[in-house]
Formats: C-alpha cells, structure tokens, sequence
C-alpha cells in the first residue's frame, strides 16, 4: 500500500474487459447521494494526471497492453492499483476462458484461480464483490486514505510435513482431508464439474461419486474399473435428475482419463527423478 495517508487522491478508471456491473457500481459512488468526491477523490480523464488506478474485470488478451501501457503513463509516485470486483482480483467466474490472457499452461484445473490484472501490473487494495456495493468500494477507499483501519489482517502460517511437531506459533500440522481419491484427482473433478452441473449441485454430485469410487476400489480392488460402471449404472437407474445422470457419466469418464494420465506421469517421474517422495 502507501506509506504515507493520502488527502487529495486522482483517480483513473479503466475497464479491462468487465461485464460493465462494477462500472456501474463505480459510477455510482460519483453520484451526490455517495459523494465520493468529499473525501478528496476526483476522478480525471488522463493516466498521466492520476495517482491511483481503478480497474475493473478481468484482464482480456485485447486490453493487457493497454493496462500495462496505462500503468506506466501513471507519474511513478504513489502509483496505486486498485481491483474492483471479483474479476478483477481473481477472473471471477471467467479465470478460465479463452478469452483471458492467462500465462498458466494448466487453466483452472488444478491450479489456484488466476485472471485478473495482477499478470501484468502489481495490484495494491483489492474490493472484492460482484459487483461490489458502492458502500464497499467506499470503505475499500477509506482504507487507502487512511480514513479507515483494515478489520482483517493477515497472517503467515507454515505446514509442517507429516510427522514433524510445531516447535514456533505460526507452524501447523498439514492435513489432507481423507478421501478415496488423491486431493489432485478432487480438484481437477470438483473444476470440470462446474461446466456441467453448475456451482449449487456439483459438490453434492461430486461426493456421491466419490463415495461410489471408495467402494470399487475397496469390493474389487482387481477390476475397479468395470464395478464402479455397475455401481453408477446401479445409481443412474434410481436418480431421477437428468442432469445428475449426464454430471455423473461425465465423472466416471473423467476419472479414469485423469487416473492413466497421471500414471503416465507418475512412470515418466520415477525414471527422471530417483526419489519421488510427497510427488
């Protein structure tokens, strides 16, 4: 952030490649019943007069040079970058489109969320939100002003490998949740998932699936794959949600693409590395 409080703050807009909510949002707060103005913020149509910019939506392969290109006409003091919006700090709901420029060879899928403008420009105070309240892009002004104080700070811990005791405060023991499949498996799943199902149905859909993967693994450990067909076969036969039906067929395939693929990798590994230990 700054080191110093700020008084009189001008401020740049730029829309990298939002759906327009958060603009409006935005707009908003310039309104009298908002009165952003009163603390000192005034909006300005020139990058080269502003010290903080506002960005907005993801960041699209279209607008990355011109974020950039923006952030450098900035005068180079205090030059503060502001994420509006969930896009903006993450990609939002469209992390993982073709339409982001993204440097991650793997998108989305089991990998951290990634999309916003922090690829290219540094980012200093993200407002979360979408759209985001004008009362909330106030307060996240506040804070930059120094008007404000943060209500949650951050805090640094440390996992510790398996077995290995805390000996200083911030050290946890680290703790993968226990399921049939790897946690690698779960995350590439519970991601693809959301193309078919949507968000509100696919952990239920997902657990229900895993649940049925335990059991193969666990009745017929020889041939697995052919009793968890039987098992979701039995499974289809008593759902009645059609889309439940297609979400878990979509799984079981799913699952055994990720199982040869990560065997194939798994193989390639051993013979590169000798020891291969927590891979």
């Amino acid at each position: 952030m700054v080191d110093r409080k700020l008084k009189s703050v001008w401020v740049y807009h730029v829309d990298a490649g939002s759906c327009n909510g958060c603009d409006i949002e935005v707009l908003d707060t310039l309104t009298p019943y908002y009165d952003l103005e009163r603390l000192g913020v005034k909006v300005v149509p020139n990058p080269r007069h502003a010290d903080v910019l506002f960005i907005t939506g993801p960041l699209t392969r279209q607008t990355r040079l011109s974020i950039k290109k923006t952030y450098e006409a900035m005068p180079p003091k205090p030059r503060i970058v502001v994420a509006i919006g969930t896009c903006a700090c993450s990609g939002g709901i469209f992390y993982n489109s073709y339409a982001l420029y993204n440097v991650s060879p793997q998108r989305g899928s089991d990998r951290l969320r990634t999309g916003g403008p922090e690829i290219v420009v540094p980012i200093d105070l993200y407002i979360p939100g979408c759209p985001p309240s004008p009362e909330e892009i106030l307060y996240g002004v506040s804070q930059l002003l120094g008007i404000k104080e943060k209500k949650m700070k951050g805090e640094y811990w440390i996992a510790l490998p398996p077995g290995e005791e805390s000996k200083v405060e911030n050290e946890v023991k680290f703790k993968i949740p226990d399921r049939p499949i790897p946690l690698r498996y779960w995350l590439t799943l519970r991601e693809e998932l959301r193309r078919v199902v949507g968000y509100y149905d696919r952990d239920v859909v997902l657990n229900d699936f895993i649940d049925l993967v335990g059991k193969a693994f666990k009745e017929v450990p020889k041939n697995t794959k052919e009793e968890l067909h039987n098992l979701i076969t039995g499974y289809l036969v008593e759902e009645k949600d059609s889309r439940i039906k297609v979400a878990m067929l979509f799984l079981e395939n799913e699952f055994w693409r990720l199982y040869t693929e990560y065997q194939e990798w798994g193989e390639a590994l051993k013979k590169k590395y000798p020891v291969t230990w927590g891979v």
